[in-house]
């Protein structure tokens, strides 16, 4: 028997715990998905996740510190809102044409977004509870979600800005796209080598080093990226434009132009953000 959006997680104790990704994908009704996390960092899980289930799952920001929870649910969508909590924007898009033996609302695609993210949320411990469940396949409870922070070693980070300026011009993409990714928490504050970096890294041939360079340089540069912003909205990649509307803080033309995209996820994401800051500016006359 399947279940629906049940959310259980254990808070991480003092004692040491092996660190643990174990998705399970079974063949009941409802296709059945149960991820348990065991003291990982988020960015390691979502790997684990697509490499397991074989559907891309694109991010940028993600909050820092370890991650112990147990999500389950019929669906990756459920399960990755579970594990994420509502602290990031999750878009999914659906098989064109899916399968006639694929489950209803199985996943295509997903783009995990920082628009929710801020350093101050990412770096503290959190635990939210997800509430009093209602009896679903037998099982009621409450569910929590607990970012533990990672601060046992308190000895400075090394600077890694040189070795990823170095790496960012290989000649693999997926090593220009790590190194560019990376340089958004890794690189140098006001580094101007760091922005050249990511400006250069806009033109890349290849659309996921691209869609990095547009995610760091506006979480880096913040307002002062809206002209790379309003480049990237033009990109013929999706994976581009979709982390070119995730940088946009503030700016209502940009993300009404972003309203009229051609791809349904785009349009999708921009609406959310539109909306979310005309209420807040509501809020605040």
């Amino acid at each position: 028997m399947g279940f629906t959006g049940v959310t259980v997680a254990q808070t991480a104790t003092k004692s040491p715990s092996k660190a643990l990704a174990d998705l399970l994908i079974s063949d009941s009704k409802g296709s059945e998905l149960q991820l348990e996390v065991r003291q990982m960092p988020l960015a390691q899980v979502i790997d684990s996740v697509a490499r397991k289930t074989k559907v891309p799952i694109h991010y940028s920001v993600l909050p820092e510190g370890l991650v112990t929870a147990t999500c389950v649910g019929t669906s990756l969508k459920q399960v990755l809102e579970c594990l994420l909590n509502r602290r990031a924007d999750l878009i999914v898009r659906y098989p064109r044409n899916p399968a006639k033996d694929d489950s209803k609302g199985q996943v295509a695609e997903a783009w995990i977004l920082g628009s929710k993210l801020d350093s101050a949320s990412s770096l503290a411990n959190c635990q939210a509870t997800a509430g009093s469940m209602a009896n679903t396949g037998g099982i009621t409870g409450n569910g929590s979600l607990v970012f533990g922070d990672n601060q046992q070693d308190t000895e400075a980070e090394p600077d890694l800005t040189d070795e990823l300026l170095k790496t960012a011009q290989s000649k693999n993409p997926a090593e220009r796209a790590e190194a560019i990714g990376a340089l958004l928490a890794d690189g140098r504050e006001g580094d101007p080598g760091v922005k050249a970096a990511l400006e250069q890294a806009l033109n890349d041939q290849d659309a996921n080093v691209r869609a990095q360079a547009i995610s760091s340089l506006a979480h880096r540069e913040g307002s002062g990226a809206n002209g790379a912003i309003q480049q990237a909205l033009q990109d013929p990649s999706v994976d581009v434009r979709m982390m070119a509307v995730d940088g946009i803080s503030d700016d209502i033309p940009m993300l009404q132009q972003a309203i009229n995209d051609s791809d349904e996820t785009v349009r999708s994401l921009a609406a959310a953000k539109l909306e979310q800051l005309t209420q807040g500016n509501e809020a605040n006359k």
